[in-house]
């Protein structure tokens, strides 16, 4: 019986413990011949076997069909290691046994079966918790016809972190085989990052369990992106940007052509000359993973990377002539580009609009519809116009030329702007701002439209696809201030529209009976027209005065301050305060990186924070971030458009009614008289409308001061960054600015307090 407990305990099938049911063979009913004790104190036996047996045919299948290479390597660690010191503890029973050792083998060679059971007792729980576990890597429902659903599979970062807490149990014998599992799927996770850090390459096997994903996108090429589902709890949000910045930044200088490469790369440095230091770096890195030490290597990696290669290929001239074009054309510093884009855009719609009476009803929709072609060439005749100018004495405007090559107007999809991949909480000091999706891009066209700018390599080492949405979205909301304004101040501009037009009669005309009474009469009729339209050119001055000081706010208190600011903490070289003692220190933490100099310029990755702090700072002051203040000013923007087409078309058929009355000259299709009765309703409405818009515009500004004031600004400080080379934008604007100049209901109100003590 003994015989057959060690082979049961090594894995092969047992009658003691595995009878078969419904068999008369005598092999099959062996279990019966025990008595209830002996049954019962082998019973523990039986549970090891059946154990053993599970635990080896799974892990088996783990190590040879789980996608995760972690997994696959804790599963063959679990049969190496485990299982082989279960293993040997059989045979070591065994080989007492059989040289009839004292502490085993009693008087007359009598084997107690207690003290069998005893030296196996402290093997029942490793084993049940590695059963546990290796149901926890891949469940038994996960198996189907010998394929594995990875949806019921857990992946490597969950397991890192479930040994990090088993590993903090009571239990000493199950927190040193945690420690011993855990450090074996962290070298198998750091192989994995090493590829990524170290060559640019993701993993040959097991990249879907990787946390840098691979991205196909037709417009913008190979692009990758983190999957924070898949990242350990040790590595901290700011750290995987870094290995996400390192990774990408060789990638692109392994895909660049030989001929560019031999152009922006330094001769004498290339990224496999740097290979050495960083293997060492990395090196330093023990088992357990601490985050600090992990932090410090990729750091490490980071600026020896950007000092040595990455500086080379971005300059600080293309940094800076990439931030001026976004300025100047995103950020509309540049107001030439806005107004004559507007004029563009209103000149396509016109035309649009002018040959819808001769489509037919059923295509009108694909009449308004603007093409894509079309769209680009509004872009590109604004250029045009810009670049026409400029007097001919003058040098020729690089940055115009930079943007004719670089920005188009293209269709927009309607996406909301996700700053942030899914996962885990988001990180509000390294993510973008969720910014409030009003549709400002149907405004210019009638399509959806937006402005896009192509980031070739190497900018876009800094500059990602979320910061350029983000810039789409403050532009769209820019240019739809900037055109509500100009199209109400074109009102003014039209001298039908506020003065008697054409001119009364001369003096010898009116000078007779006949004259008298026709000046009279058009001078009651002006007259009447003008006190009607008095509550209207109030609306109007009024949303021109708000669009007046909101524009003056957003570009002068806000954006030319803060890019300002910017600017010259771009231009401004890293300093390290102690610079000795901090080359020292640096040098003997990793001497291989530490002897290079010191970086005249920030870091690629260090420009890419600064430039999303600034970023999202000039969206949080522009009040983009808010979610009730851009509605408003949408649906003022729409009230605005309404009211001006609707001034427009009152004073044509007023035009037409005057011809009627004083010429004779009549069109006998249409009732004028009816047409300008509904245009004054709907004008009216129109004003009430618009009316009501300022007010809870002004309302919101008022309740947003009032929000600001009582909570901080967003946080914008770096995880895991120096001090000295953390980007803290300007705190400049305020919203308590922008009412000064707008509340003019209060000053009404103190107008006619004063008033009522004048007379009083």
């Amino acid at each position: 019986m003994l015989h057959e407990i060690l082979l049961s305990l090594s894995g092969h099938p047992s009658a003691l413990f595995d009878a078969v049911p419904d068999v008369d063979h005598v092999t099959s009913t062996a279990s019966h011949l025990l008595s209830p004790p002996e049954a019962e104190l082998l019973s523990s036996i039986g549970q090891l076997s059946r154990l053993h047996r599970q635990i080896r045919e799974h892990v088996t299948r783990i190590a040879a069909s789980h996608p995760s290479t972690v997994c696959r390597a804790v599963a063959a660690s679990i049969i190496s290691h485990h299982l082989a010191l279960f293993q040997r503890k059989i045979l070591d029973v065994e080989s007492r046994i059989l040289k009839q050792d004292a502490s085993t083998v009693g008087a007359y060679n009598i084997v107690p079966l207690a003290g069998v059971v005893n030296d196996f007792s402290e093997w029942i729980q490793i084993l049940e918790w590695l059963w546990d576990l290796s149901n926890f890597i891949l469940s038994p429902e996960a198996l189907q016809d010998g394929k594995v659903d990875n949806s019921k599979a857990s992946s490597g970062s969950q397991l890192i972190d479930k040994l990090r807490a088993e590993a903090q149990t009571g239990y000493p014998n199950i927190g040193e085989a945690a420690c011993y599992l855990g450090d074996v799927a962290e070298q198998s996770w750091l192989r994995q990052l090493s590829t990524w850090l170290l060559y640019g390459r993701l993993p040959s096997f097991g990249a879907s369990d990787f946390f840098i994903q691979q991205e196909h996108d037709d417009s913008e090429g190979l692009s990758f992106r983190v999957d924070h589902s898949l990242l350990p709890k040790f590595v901290t949000r700011h750290t995987a940007s870094s290995i996400l910045f390192v990774g990408r930044s060789l990638n692109q200088i392994r895909s660049i052509p030989p001929t560019t490469q031999a152009i922006d790369l330094s001769p004498n440095v290339s990224e496999l000359d740097l290979l050495p230091d960083h293997v060492e770096a990395l090196s330093r890195v023990c088992m357990p993973i601490a985050a600090s030490e992990l932090a410090e290597a990729v750091k490490a990696i980071r600026l020896s990377l950007s000092r040595n290669l990455l500086q080379h290929l971005l300059p600080r001239a293309k940094i800076i002539e990439t931030l001026t074009v976004l300025h100047q054309f995103f950020l509309l510093a540049k107001g030439e580009f806005a107004v004559a884009l507007i004029a563009e855009a209103d000149k396509k719609r016109l035309m649009r609009s002018s040959g819808l009476e001769t489509v037919p009803t059923t295509q009108t929709m694909q009449g308004v519809m603007l093409k894509e072609a079309e769209i680009s060439q509004t872009l590109a005749r604004t250029l045009a116009i810009l670049s026409t100018l400029a007097d001919d004495d003058e040098h020729i405007d690089d940055i115009l030329d930079v943007a004719s090559r670089v920005l188009r107007l293209a269709p927009r999809e309607s996406q909301g702007h996700r700053p942030g991949t899914p996962g885990r909480a988001k990180d509000a000091d390294s993510m973008l701002p969720r910014l409030t999706n009003a549709s400002f891009d149907q405004l210019l066209l009638s399509t959806p439209c937006s402005l896009v700018m192509e980031i070739p390599y190497p900018l876009d080492l800094f500059v990602s696809r979320s910061d350029l949405d983000a810039y789409a979205t403050i532009n769209a909301y820019l240019l739809s201030v900037r055109r509500a304004h100009l199209h109400l101040a074109q009102l003014w501009r039209q001298s039908s529209i506020r003065r008697e037009h054409p001119c009364p009669p001369g003096y010898q005309y009116s000078n007779t009976a006949h004259g008298k009474s026709i000046l009279e009469l058009r001078r009651q009729r002006t007259a009447s027209r003008f006190r009607s339209m008095r509550k209207v050119w109030a609306t109007c001055a009024a949303s021109v005065l708000f669009l007046a000081e909101s524009e003056t706010y957003f570009q002068g208190a806000v954006i030319q301050e803060s890019f300002s600011h910017f600017l010259i903490w771009v231009n401004r070289a890293q300093d390290p305060p102690n610079s000795a003692s901090h080359a020292s220190h640096s040098a003997s933490q990793h001497p291989q990186i530490g002897h290079t100099q010191l970086e005249q310029q920030h870091d690629p990755e260090a420009l890419s924070h600064a430039h999303r702090q600034f970023l999202s700072w000039i969206a949080y002051s522009l009040l983009l971030t808010d979610a009730a203040f851009p509605r408003l000013l949408y649906t003022f923007c729409i009230h605005v458009d309404e009211l001006a087409a609707y001034i427009t078309r009152l004073t044509d058929i007023q035009q037409n009614l005057d011809l009627a009355e004083d010429e004779g000259i009549e069109k006998f299709t249409r009732n004028y008289l009816n047409e300008e009765k509904e245009v004054k309703l709907e004008l009216d409405r129109a004003r009430r409308r618009l009316d009501s818009d300022l007010k809870g515009l002004v309302e919101r500004l008022r309740d947003i001061d009032n929000e600001r004031s009582s909570t901080s600004a967003p946080k914008t400080n770096a995880e895991g960054q120096d001090e000295n080379s953390t980007y803290v934008p300007a705190r400049t604007g305020g919203v308590d600015r922008l009412l000064m100049k707008l509340d003019w209901d209060a000053r009404d109100k103190e107008d006619e307090d004063i008033d009522l003590l004048k007379f009083s």
